[in-house]
């Protein structure tokens, strides 16, 4: 059974996108470098319900213990930080895929 990770983010006024973007970037290398993670996504909300949350990212893994390890990495402790300080909002949402 894979387990699914959901972030979506807003963020503060006169947030640099590219710093956002870049801050994705270190959270996508992660599936190269957590075992277990089957494959990491990330991109740019286009939905017109998005209620002002631009960004979000998706994290399949093999397991619980998949999203324990990737949530662990040392990359993940150091990204973290600087996502949090451009957040202003941010919803997670964990789950087991019923299939």
């Amino acid at each position: 059974m894979t387990t699914i990770h959901i972030a979506i983010f807003k963020w503060k006024p006169g947030t640099d996108e590219a710093k956002v973007d870049q801050a994705l970037s270190l959270v996508r290398d992660l599936r190269r470098k957590v075992p277990d993670i089957i494959d990491i996504r990330c991109g740019k909300n286009y939905h017109r319900a998005s209620q002002g949350f631009t960004h979000g990212v998706v994290v399949i893994g093999k397991n619980q213990a998949a999203l324990k390890a990737y949530r662990e990495h040392p990359d993940h402790t150091e990204v973290a930080p600087i996502i949090e300080a451009m957040e202003l909002d941010g919803i997670g949402f964990d789950f087991d895929d019923l299939a």
